[in-house]
C-alpha cells in the first residue's frame, strides 16, 4: 500500500475508533440515566424508524426468541415507552409503536449521542472548519455510497 494511503487509512481508524468510543460513553451514561439496557434502546430505535413494527420483526432484527421480545415489550409498554395497536391488516397481530414519551426519550438519545460534536467543532479555527467542511462533505458522500452498498434497505432506513 502506498504510505499515503497507510497514512490516510490510520487516520481514519484512529478517528472511526475515537468517535465510536465516544458515543458508546454518552449511549452508556444514557442508558443508566435512563434506566435502559442496549437492546431496550435498540429496539426503541428500530421501531422510530419503521415508524411501527411486530413482535416477529423485533425478535429477528434483535436475534432473540419472540418470547423475550413479549418480555422486553412488556417492560417498555409498563414504562410508557411503547403502545401495543391492533393491526389494522391483521387484527390478530399486535403493532409495536413508540408512544410520545418513547419519541421524547429516542431524541434525547440522538442528542446524547451528538454532545460531543458541537464542543469538538468550535474547538477548530476558522481555516480549518472551513477545511473540515471541505473535506467531511467529499467522506459523508463516499460513507453514504458504501453504506448504500452494503444492504439498500438498512440503508434508506437508517437515513
Amino acid at each position: 500500500m502506498h504510505a499515503k494511503h497507510e497514512n490516510l487509512t490510520e487516520q481514519l481508524n484512529q478517528f472511526a475508533g475515537m468517535t465510536m468510543h465516544i458515543n458508546m460513553i454518552y449511549n452508556m451514561q444514557f442508558l443508566q440515566e435512563h434506566d435502559l439496557s442496549f437492546t431496550h434502546l435498540n429496539s426503541l430505535l428500530l421501531i422510530h424508524r419503521a415508524g411501527c413494527t411486530n413482535i416477529h420483526c423485533l425478535a429477528e432484527h434483535l436475534g432473540v426468541t419472540k418470547a423475550a421480545v413479549s418480555q422486553m415489550v412488556d417492560r417498555l409498554v409498563e414504562a410508557g415507552l411503547i403502545s401495543r395497536e391492533e393491526d389494522p391488516i391483521d387484527r390478530r397481530s399486535k403493532l409495536i409503536c413508540l408512544s410520545k414519551d418513547g419519541e421524547s426519550l429516542v431524541q434525547k438519545a440522538f442528542l446524547t449521542r451528538r454532545k460531543w460534536v458541537p464542543e469538538l467543532a468550535s474547538s477548530l479555527t476558522e481555516v480549518q472548519e472551513q477545511q473540515a467542511c471541505q473535506i467531511f462533505e467529499i467522506m459523508n458522500e463516499k460513507l453514504r455510497q458504501i453504506q448504500e452498498g452494503l444492504n439498500p434497505e438498512i440503508s434508506r432506513n437508517q437515513l
